[in-house]
């Protein structure tokens, strides 16, 4: 029999970590003196004592160890807890690199001059979702207050329940940016199935995962709100997996200044 202190010298682990290992039920004493409460362990024990150690170094908790000692007895069934455990291991590690690689490129683009914060260009997942739309070519992207009234006329005919929220959305249709005779499809979410008309559509969106960035201003910082979501899609691996879109949370219907107006900007992706 081995007094705790030999133990901890042939184990290398403390004393103090022994004594908490006997606590939760890890590593029980082989014998515990009545009389002294001193601990005594066999060399039988030193076996378990280096899987412990060995489960440890591999990032487990000692909950997961003692049950993996209790449950996993065979080499075979660790083998397989441990491939597991490896999937997760990976996964973790690639999201730890996406961060630092966010952290990273954010450093080094809070050097440029903007009036549009990068830092607050976030990764979002847009559930699918109902629409009504109304789709067409304006000249300019002062003009696409005519389709917003074209919607409103269109939908008056039926009794249209929105979402809650309702998302008030601009697709552009364009292969490239266009500063003349866009094609865009403007947007509001709704609760329901609802007929078509001759110039409204109603469809159901799909879910989406884009880049997106908020900014508060005026509408002539788009094309800078633009570039930095561009830029930060190439600098953090992603490539772009559908058209741009604009939710104006804040807008002219809702506010008369301007300045005050809410958009934001949005680019379908998916990993490189």
């Amino acid at each position: 029999m081995l007094k705790i202190g030999e133990f901890s010298i042939l184990s290398q682990i403390s004393i103090h970590m022994l004594r908490h290992y006997d606590d939760i039920g890890l590593l029980i004493p082989e014998h515990v003196d009545d009389f002294t409460g001193y601990r005594y362990y066999s060399e039988r024990q030193l076996p378990i004592a280096n899987k412990i150690q060995a489960l440890k170094s591999m990032g487990l908790g000692l909950a997961l160890i003692k049950e993996i000692l209790a449950k996993y007895t065979s080499n075979d069934q660790l083998k397989v807890y441990l491939e597991l455990h490896a999937v997760e291991q990976r996964e973790k590690i690639a999201n730890m690199q996406k961060q630092l690689n966010l952290i990273q490129t954010t450093i080094v683009n809070l050097g440029h001059v903007s009036d549009i914060p990068l830092y607050s260009v976030a990764l979002k997942k847009f559930p699918a979702h109902n629409v009504i739309s109304v789709r067409g070519r304006i000249e300019t992207p002062e003009d696409e207050a005519v389709l917003w009234e074209k919607l409103a006329k269109e939908r008056a005919s039926q009794n249209i329940q929105f979402a809650n929220p309702v998302l008030n959305i601009a697709v552009f249709h364009d292969e490239e940016f266009n500063e003349h005779n866009l094609d865009v499809e403007i947007q509001q979410s709704v609760a329901g199935r609802y007929h078509d008309t001759e110039a409204m559509k109603f469809k159901k969106i799909e879910e989406t995962t884009a880049a997106t960035l908020t900014f508060k201003g005026q509408y002539d910082l788009l094309p800078e709100a633009n570039g930095e979501i561009m830029r930060w899609i190439t600098d953090n691996h992603y490539r772009l997996d559908g058209k741009r879109f604009n939710i104006y949370h804040v807008s002219p219907e809702k506010e008369d200044s301007t300045g005050n107006m809410v958009t934001e900007v949005c680019f379908p992706v998916k990993p490189l």
